[in-house]
């Protein structure tokens, strides 16, 4: 059967997308058409639409994401210009890891590795965060938003595929901004996670007519119903918690609005008290999350939902 998915953030936590994957192509969910996400959830959402499946998927967000982590040692000086650079790390292991999954993609378009939104047999959306513009962009669609290196505007087709995934998944303050050019404003913009204006984009494909029932995989932190994530600010870095805390909260606010305007299409997956930055899980902690996002997938489909969507109607 034919559907298209939407997938949210949640750090390190992707690992659970690659279980409940699984869990919906045995419910016979094998072809996904348009896919979306936001952070990890572009990065599964990239990964499905070039061709991997639920299998591909545990492969990749098993990797270890500690070489990710590229702060540096304290000899490097590198280390200071990632903070003028408005990150704790480099951030370049980050777009090397998201290059390489391109690289070995299933689906090769010309015997070549996909690397455009032109190159994409299906349609992929992936949302980031304008802090200095003060907006949400939605690539490919805002893509003319921003110049390329030849000082153009760019095109849908012609945006990269890296560069999109890379911003959605640019944890503020951890990941350094990528600096595009608005082309309004010929100012360098910060593009970051795009988490903080919407970690959950269940609406992308939205239609008063829809083809296919759009499928949503939402990760949250806790159990539910009486174990809500428990983040404390203390020590001397609480600065450092308290903005965390902030953006996480934002986040998990519009999530719920979401769940609960949406509950017929949306697989909520808790995620326990895994950290969202924890890039050196232990084996038992992805155990976890697979078998979270499979166990949580399985009852949902299990239960024959109508993936009713914003307009009252389903396409099932």
């Amino acid at each position: 059967m034919q559907a298209d998915a939407v997938f949210s953030g949640g750090g390190i936590k992707g690992l659970a997308f690659a279980g409940a994957v699984k869990a919906a192509e045995e419910a016979g969910y094998t072809e996904w058409e348009s896919l979306g996400g936001t952070s990890a959830g572009a990065i599964a959402a990239m990964a499905l639409a070039v061709g991997y499946d639920g299998d591909g998927l545990k492969r990749l967000f098993e990797s270890d994401f500690s070489k990710i982590e590229d702060i540096g040692g304290p000899l490097d000086v590198g280390v200071l210009a990632n903070y003028f650079h408005h990150g704790i790390t480099h951030g370049i292991a980050l777009t090397k890891w998201i290059e390489d999954v391109l690289e070995q993609a299933p689906d090769r378009p010309d015997g070549h590795a996909p690397a455009t939104f032109g190159d994409l047999k299906r349609t992929l959306k992936v949302v980031g965060s304008d802090i200095v513009h003060s907006r949400m962009v939605v690539f490919p669609d805002d893509a003319a938003e921003y110049l390329d290196n030849d000082g153009d505007p760019y095109t849908p087709e012609t945006f990269p595929l890296a560069t999109a995934v890379r911003i959605s998944a640019g944890y503020p303050g951890f990941f350094p901004p990528i600096g595009l050019v608005d082309a309004a404003t010929k100012t360098k913009g910060a593009l970051v996670d795009g988490g903080i204006t919407s970690s959950f984009p269940v609406f992308l494909f939205d239609d008063p007519n829809p083809q296919r029932p759009t499928w949503a995989f939402r990760l949250f932190g806790g159990e539910p119903p009486e174990r809500p994530p428990v983040n404390p600010i203390k020590g001397l870095l609480w600065p450092i918690d308290m903005v965390k805390d902030v953006i996480d909260t934002a986040i998990d606010a519009l999530d719920d609005f979401e769940l609960q305007t949406f509950p017929d299409r949306v697989i909520g997956i808790p995620t326990g008290t895994v950290p969202t930055l924890d890039f050196s899980l232990s084996q038992a902690q992805k155990d976890f999350l697979y078998s979270s996002g499979y166990d949580a997938a399985k009852t949902f489909f299990g239960a024959a939902p109508k993936a009713i969507n914003r307009f009252g109607k389903s396409a099932l």
